[in-house]
C-alpha cells in the first residue's frame, strides 16, 4: 500500500448562459486502488464587470479509476444577485487527488 497525490488545474474560459464541466486524467506510475478528489485552491470571478454574487458551485469527483489511470470531472458556476447564468465567469480551479495504489 502506497500512499500518493497529483495536483493539477482545470482551467475555466469566460463563458455564460450555463454552468461548466471539465474532465482530466491523472497518470500515476503504478495501479491505483482508491482515490478521492479534493480542492485544492481556486480563483473565479465574473470576466468583464464587478457583480454581487448570488451562488458558486464548485464540485470536483473521481468519475473514472482505470488500472493507474484517475479521471476526475470538476463542475463550476457563478451567478450574481439575479440568479441567472447571463454574466460571464471565467477561473482556475487546483484539485488534488489523492490515491492508494500499489
Amino acid at each position: 500500500m502506497a500512499i500518493d497525490f497529483q495536483r493539477q488545474r482545470f482551467l475555466f474560459p469566460s463563458h455564460s448562459g450555463s454552468a461548466q464541466s471539465l474532465e482530466q486524467t491523472f497518470v500515476f506510475p503504478t495501479n491505483v486502488r482508491r482515490a478521492e478528489a479534493a480542492i485544492n485552491g481556486f480563483s473565479i470571478g465574473f470576466s468583464s464587470s464587478d457583480h454581487h454574487l448570488f451562488r458558486q458551485e464548485i464540485d470536483a469527483a473521481v468519475t473514472a479509476i482505470n488500472l493507474n489511470t484517475v479521471r476526475v470531472r470538476v463542475n463550476f458556476a457563478l451567478r450574481d444577485s439575479s440568479g441567472f447564468f447571463d454574466d460571464r465567469y471565467d477561473g482556475f480551479i487546483d484539485v488534488m487527488v489523492i490515491v492508494d495504489r500499489q
